[in-house]
């Protein structure tokens, strides 16, 4: 079994897969691919060590599994040789920096016929993107977008190498749907159905600071609670978050399902472990974040409000308009019944 100590991100769900039931050989390998912090040198020494333990101790039916696990070590061999060292003469390529999940807009654009100059202008990039702001260059990623030539007369970008400040590779995103059908560069998060926030419904929580997503806090809300024996095959959660989209509906309060395609929504353009950057809130609320400890109070009491919340959020369902969040929380508190915060 893999250490899921080096492998995941959040402690807290790495010590809640620790606890619970061993993982197959492919949901170790994902464990590997999705890991945000690890380059793709380490992911593919782990891959390879648990492609030596997985051969010793082959189990009935891990066959399968094994043919995977030997592919995304081939691809992410050969990324390794085509970023680092080729690029192919077919290809071009163009770079992007991002800042805690927006994209720096002042950046000069280049269009670079190799992979090893344009990894090197993200990294010159970032540094002065850094030094204009006064950041640290860990609250900046870069992305290789790489173009294939379609013809005689354009370029259509397939893949997105995404690498951080040091230009590192971490992961190799597609960008069309027919590079997600060949997924021959895929190298990066693919299904973690098995990962859960182990938190019960009502836990006020926050991103960790990345240069992925912008900063955000939320309240959790799961069909089944971690205490519960469905909490391992349910993987329904959910976050309630500041959302303005929702200003005059439900006074600003919005909710994503929490599983893979959550970072399209707080991260822009890519689909990345978000899940993994989520730890419960400490300390104390301010005046502005007090609706967060007061929702979180109510779903503890009845879950059934956020079906309110799903419902009020829809366009047209409200005539009246409530703009702040604060009021809002008060009013699901009346209409669920719930008395004595």
């Amino acid at each position: 079994m893999i250490d899921f100590n080096r492998w995941i991100y959040s402690p807290d769900i790495a010590s809640w897969l620790c606890a619970g039931p061993p993982l197959d050989l492919g949901e170790q390998a994902d464990c590997i691919l999705s890991a945000p912090h690890r380059t793709l040198e380490e992911k593919l020494e782990g891959l390879r060590g648990l492609r030596k333990e997985a051969q010793s101790l082959l189990s009935l039916g891990e066959g399968r599994a094994l043919e995977v696990l030997e592919k995304r070590i081939d691809m992410g061999e050969t990324l390794e040789e085509i970023v680092y060292q080729g690029g192919g003469l077919s290809n071009r390529y163009e770079a992007d920096i991002f800042c805690h999940g927006r994209k720096e807009e002042f950046l000069k654009k280049r269009i670079f016929t190799g992979p090893v100059a344009g990894i090197d202008f993200i990294k010159e990039q970032i540094r002065e993107a850094a030094d204009r702001y006064d950041l640290a260059s860990e609250c900046f990623f870069g992305v290789l977008g790489k173009f294939h030539r379609r013809g005689g007369r354009y370029f259509e970008r397939e893949w997105n190498v995404i690498l951080n400040p040091e230009g590192r590779i971490l992961y190799c995103l597609p960008e069309t749907a027919e590079a997600v059908t060949r997924g021959d560069y895929w190298f990066g998060p693919m299904d973690y159905h098995y990962m859960r926030l182990p938190y019960p419904s009502g836990t006020v929580v926050e991103t960790v600071s990345s240069p992925f997503f912008p900063s955000v806090k939320g309240v959790v809300v799961s069909r089944a609670e971690p205490w519960e024996g469905e909490f391992l095959k349910e993987d329904e959660q959910w976050l309630l978050y500041p959302a303005d989209l929702y200003r005059r509906q439900s006074g600003g309060i919005g909710v994503t399902p929490l599983n893979n395609y959550t970072s399209i929504l707080f991260g822009g353009e890519f689909v990345l472990p978000f899940i993994q950057f989520l730890k419960r809130k400490e300390g104390t609320f301010s005046e502005s974040e007090r609706w967060l400890k007061d929702l979180g109070a109510l779903i503890r009491r009845d879950k059934s409000c956020l079906a309110m919340i799903l419902k009020d959020g829809q366009p047209g369902v409200r005539s009246g308009v409530n703009e702040d969040r604060q009021r809002y929380v008060e009013e699901l508190w009346e209409r669920c019944g719930q008395h004595g915060r």
